[in-house]
């Protein structure tokens, strides 16, 4: 058959993307897990009053993975293409023991306390091999290797921590919560340790005073806590790779330099919480107020090329969150044959960096500039800001356009928004009726940016839907050119949306929408199989169940384009939300999924 070799395909930069079908056919990355887990529990009573337990947790993972790539491949290829393997694994481990009593000191007055250790040991074991090219043609295996290369990566991290926690209540009314934990972290120089307690009080107050008889129960609660975490693991001393070159190869120093002084990580949280409920329970509601501020976090600086470190981490920051959370739930119809329950909750969060350190009041999330926006971190602003390049306005906020009609985009980024979502809603309504029930539940998020970088790079080539119109011309953008004076010039769609896009680095206000939405997140339908009174079977539900099943509302897009408009957004705004820090850009995220299914509940 020959070798094959990939056919033209139009693209935003030929040097980096390629027929997406030769990527699909031609290159493959392959992975295979094995998992085993398992857990040892066992408890000693030593009296009535106290008891002994232990615990062991493993956790294993055995990761194996394969990477082929064709001859002809762009960006990855080596001569006669190329190969990779590797394997990894991460074993977790859990040891734990704990010393457990209750007492009875008066009638009224009780206490609970436990008192123990734990022993956490992880380690990450990795080996990568690479061909280096292949002698062969596309034939896929280390024996053909053309340069061949291996590299390891080992770590271990290991914290023991102590704590001691006591839980007294008085009349079953007044409840004191306490707690401290001290933890030795092997990412922390020595001595290693550092300590979190914690503190609660909460008062049943529908138990102590004489209430409305409308007021079934009335409950108050504060609490405060701390948290921490060893931090990164190899920031204390020098590091130095290994490479394979002449002779016996070569050291190499991390770019990184050094932390000694390495400071754990810290969470301090205060919360007030209230708790009621009205007419024999029917209706009732919980609301949360807290604050918590997080200090000495990890931030990556850049370093000057003279002192032969390209970074170095800071411990810094104090990041605060405020917000509210509130839950209301009732039973508005409630009666032998029929019962409707609604839950409504509602979440708001505000955050501020208070402050970040000494040598740097601006961090960048991810490293840098983002290819369509930036997401920030800046002393005295909310976290979570996004800086993009915009649509020039001049001091009247009219759009500025060359005197070719073309859009003229700024010269340095600037706000466009904020990632994090000013509130969050779901709203629940579940229906029984004789053994037949519904539940609806309707989620979403008000608020909040996101830039849809998969737009911005398929624009330049006129891939979006968006980019239909205009493309015979005679689009004019109304604008003003630097002077101030009206520009009737007109241009074609290509003239515009090539401008904002800039291929990969285009001007991310252009493509920056509203994530605010509104779904159907889950519907269930069952009702409960009549099952004869019998020594196996208790009970049997079924019910159909579906997951995300339809927008009920969509946010735009920030900029109304004249002659276009404001654009739905067309991505899933929960898709866009990565796990970590750098949030807020969308880049070739998966499509949502819909999921429709059966499930059969049997109680033995």
């Amino acid at each position: 058959m020959g070798i094959a070799t990939p056919t033209a395909f139009p693209s935003t930069l030929s040097s980096i993307y390629q027929n997406p079908y030769w990527v699909v056919n031609q290159t493959s990355i392959n992975e295979t897990r094995d998992r085993v887990i398992g857990f040892l529990t066992a408890k000693f009573k030593i009296t009535d009053w106290l008891t002994l337990s232990g615990k062991a947790n493993l956790d294993k993972t055995f990761d194996q993975g394969t990477n082929s790539i064709s001859e002809g491949t762009i960006l990855w290829s080596r001569s006669g293409g190329d190969y990779q393997k590797n394997t990894i694994n991460v074993t977790e481990k859990w040891f734990d023991a704990m010393l457990e009593g209750n007492n009875t000191i008066t009638k009224d007055l009780k206490i609970n306390y436990r008192v123990g250790g734990i022993f956490q040991d992880s380690k990450y074991d990795a080996n990568f091999q690479s061909a280096g090219g292949l002698n062969v043609t596309n034939k896929f295996s280390l024996n053909f290797a053309k340069s061949p290369s291996v590299s390891s990566g080992f770590t271990q991290v290991q914290t023991q921590s102590v704590f001691g926690q006591a839980n007294i209540s008085f009349k079953d009314a007044i409840f004191l919560d306490l707690s401290l934990r001290n933890d030795w972290d092997s990412r922390l120089p020595k001595p290693y340790s550092f300590q979190y307690p914690s503190a609660g009080v909460s008062f049943v107050l529908s138990d102590l005073l004489k209430l409305p008889t409308e007021l079934s129960f009335l409950k108050a609660n504060i609490n405060y806590a701390e948290v921490g975490n060893g931090g990164r693991f190899g920031l204390l001393n020098s590091v130095y790779n290994y490479g394979q070159g002449a002779g016996n190869g070569f050291l190499q120093i991390s770019s990184t330099l050094p932390l000694p002084g390495l400071k754990p990580e810290i969470v301090k949280n205060l919360e007030f919480g209230i708790e009621a409920r009205f007419l024999k329970n029917r209706i009732g509601f919980t609301a949360t107020y807290y604050k918590s501020n997080s200090f000495n976090q990890l931030l990556q600086v850049a370093l000057p090329v003279a002192s032969g470190f390209s970074s170095k981490y800071i411990n810094a920051g104090n990041i605060q969150n405020k917000g509210f959370e509130f839950v209301i739930n009732g039973s508005p119809i409630q009666n032998k044959n029929f019962k409707w329950d609604v839950t409504l909750n509602i979440a708001m969060n505000r955050s501020k960096v208070i402050a970040l350190s000494d040598e740097i009041k601006t961090f960048y999330l991810g490293g840098g500039f983002g290819r369509s926006a930036t997401p920030v971190v800046q002393e005295g602003k909310a976290y979570g800001d996004l800086l993009a390049f915009k649509w020039a306005t001049d001091a009247k906020g009219n759009h500025i356009v060359g005197t070719d009609g073309k859009p003229v985009l700024t010269q340095e980024q600037g706000y466009i928004g904020n990632f994090n979502p000013k509130a969050t809603v779901g709203f629940t309504n579940t229906f029984e009726y004789k053994g037949f029930y519904l539940r609806v539940l309707i989620d979403g998020r008000f608020g909040g940016t996101i830039v849809s970088g998969t737009e911005m790079n398929l624009a330049f080539s006129g891939i979006p839907a968006v980019t239909e119109a205009h493309r015979e011309g005679g689009w004019s953008l109304g604008g003003v050119d630097a002077t101030g004076a009206p520009v009737s010039k007109t241009i074609t769609a290509q003239d515009f949306w090539q401008i904002a896009s800039g291929k990969r680095y285009g001007a991310g206000e252009f493509f920056a929408y509203d994530a605010t939405n509104l779904r159907v997140r889950e519907l269930s339908i069952g009702f409960s199989i009549p099952v004869k009174n019998t020594k196996v079977i208790k009970s049997a539900k079924l019910s159909l169940v579906g997951r995300n099943l339809f927008w009920l509302y969509r946010g735009k897009s920030l900029l109304d384009i004249p002659g276009i408009g404001k654009r739905k957004m067309w991505f899933d705004a929960d898709m866009s939300l990565g796990n970590g820090n750098y949030q807020g850009v969308e880049y070739g995220t998966l499509p949502a999924t819909r999921s429709l299914g059966v499930n059969l509940q049997v109680t033995f």
